[in-house]
C-alpha cells in the first residue's frame, strides 16, 4: 500500500475501507481475481499462479472455453511474462475463437461486451506483441461496437470507461503508445500499466472527483473500488501527493468559519415562492437545531461523523458529545450562546464538557468549540475566543452570529405561518 501521510488520517481511514473491498475480488473466480492482481500490480502466490495458469490453458483449450477464461489468461500473462514459454499458445488459440464470434443476437452480443474480459485480452495481446493478432482484436472490437443496438447501454460509469478505454488502446498500433491527460481511473490504471503515457500534469478535477469516491467509502461493486484504489497509488507515486491530501483539523476548522457565508441563501422568507408551498423561515432557535446545520456540512465531506456520541462515564456522569470525527480524534462541542447568558457561563460549560471528553482513555485527543450567538455581541468575540484557546485542548473556536435577518416570528410561529 502507499504509504499515507500521518496528518492524513481520514484519508488513511478510507483507503483500508476501500481495500477491503476491493479484496473481496481475490476469492470471487479466475477473472475477478487475476484484474485484482493485475490492475493493482499484485502477485499471486508461485504455486497458485502456476496453477490458476494450468487451469485456464486448458480451459481455452477445450470445447468449454468462454471468454472469461481467454481474459484471465490474458491478465496472468501481463502479470508474468515468464508463463509465456507455457500458457502462450494457448492464449492465442483463444484470442483466434474469441475474435472468431460475431455476435450476432443481442444476447451474444453483450456477453461478448464485458468491460473487465475485454480488458483482459487486451493487455494479454499487448504483452504478447503480435502484431497480427493485435490488428485483427482492433477490427473485431469495432464491429462489435458498431453494431450495438440504441438500446444497449452501460450504466455504471466504471465500465464504461474500461470499454471505452479497450476501444481507445485498440485504435493504435502496439509499439504506438497514445500519451492521456489522465481523467478516469482505467486511464491512470493503464498508465500504471505502462500501455498509455499521460501528460505531467495532474488533472485537478479528476483527482477531486477520485478522492471524493474514495472518502466516500462505499462501493456498490469491487470493481470500482480496484480502479480507484489502483488509481490512487499510482498518482500518489507520481507525485501528486499535494493535490491528494484529506481534509485535516485545520481545514474543519476553516470550513466552519466560512459558515456565515454560507447563511447568505438561508431560507427566511416574507411570502411563499411557488403558487403550492407555504413561505418558511428556517429558524435556528436551540442547540440541537445548529447540530443539524453543522450534520449537514459536515457529513458529505467526513463520512465518519458521527452525532449524540456516548462516551465513557466518568463516575456517575456519562457524557455525551455532540458531533465526533473519529479519524481526527475530534469533538466538536456544539454551543447555542442565548442572549440571557454570559460569556463567563458559556466559557464555563466548554471547560467542564472537555475535561469530560477528554478523560483519561479516552478516544478523542481535542476539542473544536462552535458556538451560535443569538445576540450578535461581535464586540466580545476576540476576548471569549482567547479565553477558550487557553483552555488545555481546545483547538480553533469558531463563533457564529445569528444572521440579522433571523428575527422570531409573529406569535412565535418559527415558520412565519
Amino acid at each position: 500500500m502507499v504509504p499515507v501521510s500521518a496528518d492524513n488520517p481520514l484519508l488513511s481511514e478510507a483507503l483500508r475501507a476501500v481495500e477491503a473491498q476491493a479484496q473481496t475480488l481475490r476469492g470471487a473466480g479466475p477473472l475477478p481475481a487475476t484484474f485484482y492482481h493485475w490492475a493493482l500490480s499484485e502477485g499471486f502466490s508461485a504455486g497458485r499462479q502456476a496453477q490458476l495458469a494450468t487451469e485456464l490453458s486448458d480451459e481455452v483449450t477445450s470445447s468449454g472455453r468462454s471468454i472469461q477464461a481467454v481474459a484471465a489468461l490474458g491478465f496472468l500473462l501481463a502479470i508474468d511474462p515468464a508463463l509465456f514459454a507455457t500458457c502462450r499458445n494457448a492464449f492465442m488459440q483463444g484470442v483466434d475463437w474469441l475474435t472468431g464470434r460475431v455476435g450476432g443476437l443481442q444476447n451474444s452480443l453483450e456477453s461478448l461486451m464485458q468491460p473487465v474480459a475485454q480488458t483482459g485480452v487486451q493487455v494479454g495481446l499487448l504483452a504478447s506483441a503480435d502484431t497480427d493478432r493485435w490488428q485483427r482484436f482492433g477490427t473485431w472490437i469495432a464491429s462489435l461496437l458498431t453494431r450495438r443496438s440504441p438500446g444497449f447501454e452501460i450504466d455504471d460509469s466504471w465500465r464504461y470507461e474500461l470499454l471505452s478505454l479497450v476501444e481507445k488502446r485498440s485504435q493504435n498500433g502496439l509499439a504506438d503508445i497514445p500519451t492521456v491527460s489522465i481523467i478516469t481511473s482505467s486511464e491512470a490504471v493503464y498508465v500504471a500499466r505502462g500501455l498509455l503515457n499521460s501528460d505531467i500534469v495532474t488533472n485537478r478535477e479528476f483527482v477531486t472527483r477520485l478522492l471524493g469516491r474514495l472518502q466516500s467509502v462505499l462501493y456498490s461493486e469491487p470493481e470500482a473500488a480496484v480502479l480507484d484504489l489502483a488509481a490512487f497509488r499510482h498518482l500518489a507515486q507520481a507525485g501528486a501527493w499535494l493535490d491528494l491530501r484529506a481534509p485535516n483539523l485545520e481545514d474543519v476548522a476553516l470550513l466552519l468559519r466560512r459558515v456565515p457565508s454560507g447563511l447568505r441563501r438561508w431560507t427566511w422568507e416574507a411570502q411563499k415562492k411557488t403558487p403550492t408551498s407555504t413561505a418558511q423561515k428556517w429558524a435556528v432557535e436551540n442547540e440541537y437545531h445548529f447540530q443539524n446545520l453543522l450534520c449537514a456540512l459536515l457529513a458529505p465531506i467526513f463520512p465518519d461523523l458521527r452525532d449524540e456520541e456516548w462516551l465513557a462515564s466518568v463516575g456517575q456522569k456519562r457524557p455525551r458529545a455532540d458531533l465526533v470525527i473519529p479519524s481526527l480524534h475530534l469533538v466538536i462541542e456544539v454551543k447555542y450562546w442565548r442572549e440571557k447568558n454570559s460569556p463567563q457561563e458559556l466559557i464555563s460549560q466548554i471547560g467542564e464538557d472537555v475535561s469530560l471528553y477528554l478523560k483519561v482513555g479516552s478516544p478523542y485527543r481535542k476539542v473544536l468549540p462552535i458556538v451560535w450567538d443569538q445576540g450578535r455581541r461581535t464586540e466580545q468575540y476576540d476576548l471569549l475566543i482567547s479565553g477558550l484557546n487557553q483552555i488545555r485542548d481546545v483547538v480553533t473556536p469558531v463563533v457564529i452570529a445569528q444572521p440579522a435577518f433571523m428575527v422570531p416570528a409573529p406569535y412565535g410561529n418559527a415558520a412565519g405561518i
